[in-house]
């Protein structure tokens, strides 16, 4: 088990069979396929990042463009996170609130969360 932290509130969060077949449940689609989107999205990302750094432009310019690029999957990378999130917390206490309540409490939400990282390479060693 491991201890999250998501706007101020802890969180913990673990990982088991229990929640593979949970999340199906839940969620109508499988978590390793939803992990590849995350992986394949933050992968996008840097490439993208990456050819840009080439480019005489600002860094605020740089950023622009690889969110235009990045905006067409980033609804679904919020969502597969989120969701791969609540299920981790789901399983280590199954008392939390539904996933549509506990999203309330989320008030800031950035792509570079520190809390991000930490789900997706907690998910990643668990089914992995």
């Amino acid at each position: 088990m491991k201890t999250i932290t998501i706007c101020d509130k802890e969180y913990p969060i673990d990982c088991n069979a229990f929640t593979y077949v949970k999340y199906k449940s839940f969620f109508k689609t499988g978590i390793m396929k939803d992990m590849q989107f995350i992986q394949n999205y933050l992968i996008k990302q840097t490439i993208v990042a990456n050819q840009l750094e080439n480019k005489k432009i600002s860094d605020t310019e740089k950023l622009s463009q690889v969110s235009d690029y990045m905006i067409d999957d980033t609804d679904e990378f919020v969502t597969k996170v989120t969701q791969i999130t609540w299920i981790l917390i789901y399983t280590a206490n199954n008392k939390i609130e539904s996933y549509e309540d506990w999203l309330k409490f989320i008030t800031t939400f950035k792509i570079d969360d520190d809390w991000i990282v930490e789900v997706t390479e907690f998910a990643v060693n668990c089914f992995c």
